[in-house]
């Protein structure tokens, strides 16, 4: 299942895509998100070890357990938002997945004050790579 924020709260001027024309297109008739560019595949991500990594065992079990619905969540929101990467949708993917209201409360922060959490690279330092693996 995937969570797109209401326009009202989308964050303005943040990094962009270089070509909103290569988003992830919608199809009606399938009801399906695509990757329209290489950059935008699955396999341009991190694994699911990526997700267990940076956000703990929720969003990595549902990769696991729903991969396609993962996917789709991801190519939809760097279709609805102003991601650079897969791996920052990815990021917030996990992150949203991990604790919704968190998630929601730091994007209206970011909002707010303009600073953007990195999602794609949190938990990566290693001293968070240490304490995951301590854990």
């Amino acid at each position: 299942m995937a969570f797109v924020l209401p326009a009202s709260t989308r964050i303005i001027g943040a990094e962009s895509f270089s070509s909103l024309s290569m988003a992830p297109r919608y199809d009606k008739v399938t009801k399906r998100w695509s990757p329209m560019s290489s950059e935008e595949e699955e396999s341009a991500g991190y694994s699911p070890v990526g997700s267990l990594i940076r956000f703990g065992p929720v969003p990595f079990i549902r990769r696991l357990t729903d991969p396609d619905g993962y996917n789709q969540g991801v190519l939809k929101m760097m279709a609805n938002e102003s991601f650079a990467s897969r791996d920052e949708a990815q990021g917030n993917m996990d992150a949203y997945i991990c604790n919704p209201n968190d998630w929601t409360l730091q994007k209206l922060e970011e909002k707010r004050t303009g600073v953007k959490y990195d999602y794609a690279k949190a938990n990566m330092s290693a001293g968070d790579l240490a304490l995951t693996a301590a854990w």
